[in-house]
């Protein structure tokens, strides 16, 4: 067995502490034990005997024996093998683990382990004809594909891309891994668990423990990945199983190459786009076919493949729109994409085939979407956009978008033909890019939970916001939203962050403290405390939570309607230089445009945004930090609920980045990030011009 459904279970009442930012790494014992890993070195096997013939003292071997029939994880409805037992599911998949004081020797040890793996010649890489999880979308008149296919009047444009997207993930703060010690019944795990609960669940299953006798301490976080939400659950019970065993402290810190190879591993996401353009510029339909390979048994499959599949099409409204999505299993490990900017794989495609009809039809960008925005069509999502075509008129305005569009165009092209010739005229471009970043999804429960939060005016006029830790910024909006709905200082407002787990299943950390949802709940507590005040004795508590009536607005069955909490949305211009001597790319401009609700703190919410560039351009391009020169951003004034804006950059500024290079040097470019040779490559072509393909 290497994973399988299984069945819901209710939560029981259960209270876990938080530790201060800190690092797991960092803490130590004297008689503490080191653990490595053994892993499978091959992709699809029978695992026949795992054995380690002469073991020194001090030393442990560990294998799933040791866990009987507990040898698995629970996340959403995936059982996942601690340790493979029979089956040999994937390269990399744990088989065992040994542990000692000497981290030398233990390195020495795991090449001394014996394997028996009889292989599988049957290996897939894709399981084509069934899809670990798939999606179809279908509007308009046509119900069939082959009826879809008539949809497009052949006096139209018709215009097909294919965009391949496989950014990498962000640096985390340290390794997955955890430290764990087990003393006087009580096991303690310090790690970077983004989900407490996920791990407390399964430690008292596993390990057939009692409530109390269960301490989680939260380091700091990894990246939001979704292999680093669960697989720290994995870890960590991993080496609970040897502090349980031994009795001694344990660390099991994975390796850099572990953490690239097997927690962040990333697949590329390829979306196909066929669309179908009047003459005056009006899209009657798009085609778009959506795959990607989520690795051996992923539990958040189907969540990446729908947030892909809502954002394929972004904000526009287009009557005839067909969406086939189908996420493969194969003997790969669980791929792992950050489930909170997903989006941008979806938006690098649609916007970039925007931009393509935009230079073979002989569109302009801005105009072009507002046609395709404001056509009165009921769209299966539906979002918050208001004042999009203030927003693009304002931002064409300030980077003379219809211009340097023209401009630039016509110089690469010109570039094109005389490439043969030296040159000292630098190739220019600028891309535009729109989209939204979507908060609190609906699709799945664990993202759709109820969540709740909790707010004490205390006796002495002080504040008690009750909540996981959340940024430091979030911190501070969350604290002057309450000051100012109370008229209390916010240095009188605190942070209790041991919370009583209920009947409740608290979300990963990424979407329990996130900004828009929490400060709403903390918002609708302050007023209902401010209603009670000099009416009730203090302390006066109340508690708030995500209603049914908003979760109605999602239909999952018919997967159509309001799909988040809430969203936020921007527009992004990116305006590039290239060098004709050395062909390095500098950002000359970008110009954003953001409609998040209510700022609260402005200037760290610019702050934010800049960081977000910062980050977003250090991915473009392979191997490469691209420098910039100047940033402008702009927020729209809005008296609706404050929502998220850290994610929103990452979603859109890769589309506007690779439009503005395509339109550089009169190539597309349809794969992030982007290789350097091939920049080079396609400016020493002497013939083509324009878009080559």
């Amino acid at each position: 067995m290497c994973a399988r459904k299984i069945k819901e279970k209710k939560d029981v009442k259960e209270t876990y502490s938080q530790l201060a930012r800190s690092y797991y790494s960092d803490l130590t014992a004297n008689d503490m034990l080191y653990a490595k890993i053994i892993r499978s070195t091959i992709s699809k096997g029978t695992l026949k005997s795992i054995n380690l013939d002469e073991i020194p003292e001090g030393y442990y071997f560990f294998t799933a024996a040791d866990f009987g029939e507990q040898n698995y994880v629970e996340t959403l409805d995936i059982q996942t093998e601690i340790f493979a037992s029979n089956e040999v599911c994937y390269k990399g998949q744990p088989l065992g683990i040994i542990a000692g004081p000497d981290v030398k020797e233990l390195k020495r040890l795991l090449t001394l382990v014996k394997v028996d793996i009889e292989k599988d010649p049957a290996a897939k890489t894709k399981e084509k004809d069934f899809p670990y999880a798939q999606r179809f979308i279908r509007t308009g008149k046509a119900k069939k594909p082959e009826e879809f296919l008539k949809s497009f009047p052949k006096k139209n444009w018709d215009i097909r891309g294919t965009w391949t997207s496989v950014l990498n993930a962000p640096s985390c703060n340290e390794p997955n891994g955890a430290y764990v010690t087990y003393e006087k019944d009580v096991l303690t795990i310090c790690t970077p668990t983004q989900w407490p609960k996920h791990l407390y669940d399964n430690l008292k299953r596993v390990f057939n423990l009692d409530s109390d006798n269960i301490k989680i301490k939260k380091t700091i976080s990894s990246s939001p990945h979704t292999n680093t939400i669960w697989i720290n659950t994995v870890l960590a019970i991993q080496a609970s199983l040897i502090a349980i065993k031994t009795k001694k402290p344990v660390k099991l810190q994975l390796s850099r190459h572990e953490h690239v190879d097997f927690i962040t591993k990333k697949s590329p996401i390829t979306i196909k786009m066929r669309s179908s353009v009047r003459k005056d510029g009006i899209i009657d339909a798009n085609q778009i076919l959506i795959e990607l390979d989520s690795g051996y048994h992923n539990p958040f499959a189907a969540e990446i493949l729908d947030r892909l599949v809502i954002a394929a099409n972004n904000i526009y409204s287009i009557r005839n729109l067909e969406i086939i999505a189908k996420a493969y299993e194969s003997n790969n490990p669980p791929v792992s994409f950050n489930i909170e900017s997903i989006d941008s794989q979806a938006f690098f495609a649609i916007e970039n085939q925007i931009e393509k009809i935009c230079q073979t039809a002989g569109f302009l960008p801005a105009e072009f979407r507002l046609k395709n925005f404001e056509r009165k069509i009921v769209m299966p999502f539906n979002f918050s956009n208001e004042r999009f075509r203030e927003g693009m008129e304002a931002l064409e305005r300030q980077s003379d978008l219809n211009r340097k569009f023209v401009s630039y165009t016509l110089e690469a092209k010109d570039h094109k033909i005389n490439s043969s010739s030296i040159t000292n005229i630098p190739s220019r471009g600028i891309g535009i890019a729109c989209g939204f970043n979507g908060i609190g999804y609906y699709g799945t429960n664990i993202f759709a939970c109820n969540q709740k939060m909790e707010v004490t005016l205390e006796k002495d006029g002080s504040l008690t916001i009750h909540a996981l830790p959340p940024s430091s910024s979030t911190l501070e909006i969350w604290k002057n939203t309450a000051a100012q709905i109370l008229e209390i200082d916010p240095k009188q407002i605190k942070l209790n962050s041991k919370l009583d787990m209920k009947d409740d299943q608290p979300v990963p950390e990424s979407v329990y403290s996130n900004l828009s949802i929490m400060t709403y709940l903390l918002k609708k507590c302050c007023l209902d405390i401010q209603a009670k005040k000099f009416r009730k004795p203090l302390p006066i508590s109340s508690s708030k939570g995500i209603t049914a009536n908003q979760k109605k607005l999602w239909n999952k069955e018919k997967f159509s309607g309001v799909p988040f909490f809430t969203t936020s949305f921007g527009l992004v211009i990116c305006e590039i230089v290239l060098d004709p001597y050395t062909y390095k790319i500098n950002v000359k401009n970008i110009n954003v445009i953001i409609n998040a609700g209510k700022i609260v703190l402005p200037t760290i919410a610019k702050n934010t945004v800049r960081l977000s560039i910062q980050h977003t351009l250090s991915e473009l391009v392979e191997n490469e930090i691209l420098d910039y020169d100047k940033i402008n951003i702009t927020f729209m004034n809005s008296e609706r609920e404050s929502t998220q804006i850290d994610g929103l950059i990452s979603r859109i500024l890769p589309a506007a980045f690779t439009s503005a290079l395509s339109q550089a040097i009169a190539h597309e470019i349809n794969t992030l990030p982007v290789k350097a040779e091939d920049i080079f490559k396609e400016m020493a072509l002497d013939e083509n011009t324009g878009y080559s393909k």
